[in-house]
C-alpha cells in the first residue's frame, strides 16, 4: 500500500490561515507526507497554520517525531500553531513531550 492511501495531508487556505488536515495513519510510511505538507503550506508565508488531527486514526513514535518536527519548523518560521481534534491519549503523550521540546507550546495543544 503507497504512503498516500495511508495519511491524507491536505492543506486549505482560510484568509491568511493555512488549515492542514491530517486523515489516516501517521507513521514510519506516512511521515514524509507531513513534512511535505509543512513544506507547502510554510512555503506560502501564513500568518497561522491550524492542525485538524480529527480524522488521524493511528500515531506512533515516527508520527509523534513528525508531529514534533512540524512544531518546530512553524515555531522557526514565527508561525502561530494551534491544533485542534487531539485524541485524549495522543493530547496527553504531547503534553509530556512538550517539557523536552520547548517549541510545543502550550497553543500547540489547544
Amino acid at each position: 500500500m503507497r504512503a498516500d492511501e495511508l495519511l491524507l495531508a491536505h492543506g486549505l487556505w482560510c484568509e491568511d490561515t493555512v488549515l492542514l488536515c491530517l486523515t489516516g495513519e501517521l507513521d514510519l510510511a506516512t511521515a514524509p507526507l507531513v513534512d511535505q505538507a509543512v513544506t507547502t503550506a510554510l512555503a506560502a508565508s501564513p500568518r497561522g497554520l491550524l492542525l485538524d488531527l480529527t480524522g488521524l486514526t493511528f500515531c506512533d513514535g515516527t508520527g509523534l517525531r513528525a508531529l514534533n518536527r512540524l512544531a518546530y519548523r512553524v515555531h522557526t518560521a514565527h508561525v502561530p500553531l494551534h491544533v485542534t481534534g487531539l485524541h485524549p491519549n495522543l493530547y496527553r503523550t504531547l503534553d509530556l513531550l512538550k517539557t523536552t521540546s520547548p517549541w510545543l507550546s502550550p497553543a500547540f495543544l489547544y
